[in-house]
């Protein structure tokens, strides 16, 4: 039989050479391979940025008082609860958006219009933490809460100024009051930003123009994307001063339609006017649901109707029985010969209401 030829050894160098040269075509054909099969890392990356947690808040629309639910990630704030008679529409609208826990509850002050309806929630809901501006208070329908709160097992937390909170990725701060006022509850109010991202909205209970006065002298950085607007939209809150402080995109009243205070009255309305904010109101609009993603605030209302600059319906001046010079900040009676120009009118329904707005009277239709 012939001899098998033996294999040649390869030399060390040759071995080194053919490794190297296997590693380049492997490299090439995975490099090959990538370039062939479809991207699947950016539907994933774009999946994961739709499914972060955003900030939602409902202004509830629960008639003449105040009621924000607000939801970040897995976590649920309630802020206010408007009257006694409308819990049972509160309590709905919690089962509707199926809440059945809350992480904290905020009662900025214990007026019936913010507190009314916090009782039935807490009776029927479990909560982890309540925060308001008192413990305690002369009414029936605060110890009622505070009676709620009681059998939660919690107790009621007094803020201070510069307190805050963890809401998922959210964060609640305290930022007033920032003095003591006594027996005014409303001045007293507390007053709560939620920030999110480069987000925030401003809660500022029933606040007046004394405590808003105080809060810019003690230097308070008040800036938020929206304002839920103090007091209903009174003509005692809400100053050009707070509101240029605040420069807010969005102004959000909380207001019961026909209501006998008058709110929201036509000096608040036209300092957000002057002032450019666009205004949402629940009398009109129902409730107001604003969604932040972190970077920019989007708002949905349950009537679909955008706001005005103002928030308020057409006016003339046979609607109102003054009518004031934006200008020169003179009132006069609507029969007055003598009225400014429309660009510069700003309607009133009593003439108290426009002194209070600063405004002074014309000497001939009104005298001195």
């Amino acid at each position: 039989m012939p001899k098998r030829r033996s294999a040649k050894k390869r030399s060390p160098a040759a071995a080194v050479l053919l490794a190297v040269l296997c590693l380049l075509l492997l490299a090439v054909s995975r490099y090959l391979d990538s370039r062939s099969e479809p991207a699947a890392s950016a539907p994933a990356s774009a999946a994961a940025q739709t499914d972060a947690p955003k900030l939602e808040v409902h202004f509830l629309d629960v008639g003449q008082g105040d009621s924000a639910l607000l939801f970040c990630g897995e976590e649920t704030l309630l802020i206010d609860g408007g009257k006694v008679k409308n819990n049972q529409k509160l309590i709905a609208r919690l089962k509707e958006l199926e809440v059945d826990h809350l992480d904290a509850v905020i009662c900025s002050h214990p007026d019936e219009d913010h507190c009314g309806g916090l009782a039935a929630v807490l009776a029927s809901t479990q909560t982890d933490a309540f925060y308001c501006s008192v413990d305690s208070w002369h009414t029936t329908a605060f110890s009622d809460v505070t009676k709620y709160v009681a059998e939660q097992g919690i107790s009621v937390t007094v803020p201070q100024a510069g307190d805050s909170f963890a809401f998922g990725e959210a964060s609640v701060e305290f930022l007033g009051p920032v003095e003591d006022y006594g027996d005014d509850p409303n001045e007293g109010s507390l007053v709560a930003r939620v920030r999110y991202g480069e987000t925030s909205f401003l809660f500022t209970g029933d606040m007046g123009f004394e405590a808003e006065d105080d809060m810019l002298a003690a230097g308070v950085d008040v800036s938020a994307t929206v304002l839920k607007v103090a007091h209903h939209g009174s003509a005692g809150s809400s100053s050009t001063e707070f509101l240029q402080a605040v420069h807010p995109q969005y102004a959000v009243i909380s207001v019961g339609a026909d209501n006998d205070y008058g709110h929201p009255t036509e000096a608040a309305l036209n300092r957000l006017s002057a002032c450019g904010i666009p205004v949402y109101r629940t009398d009109l609009l129902g409730e107001i649901i604003a969604v932040s993603d972190g970077s920019a605030v989007t708002i949905t209302t349950a009537s679909n109707e955008a706001p005005s600059a103002s928030g308020a319906a057409s006016q003339t001046a046979d609607s109102y029985g003054y009518v004031g010079n934006s200008s020169s900040k003179v009132v006069h009676l609507a029969s007055c010969g003598k009225l400014p120009g429309e660009s510069n009118r700003v309607y009133f329904a009593s003439l108290e209401e426009a002194l209070t707005a600063g405004y002074r009277r014309h000497a001939s239709c009104l005298g001195n």
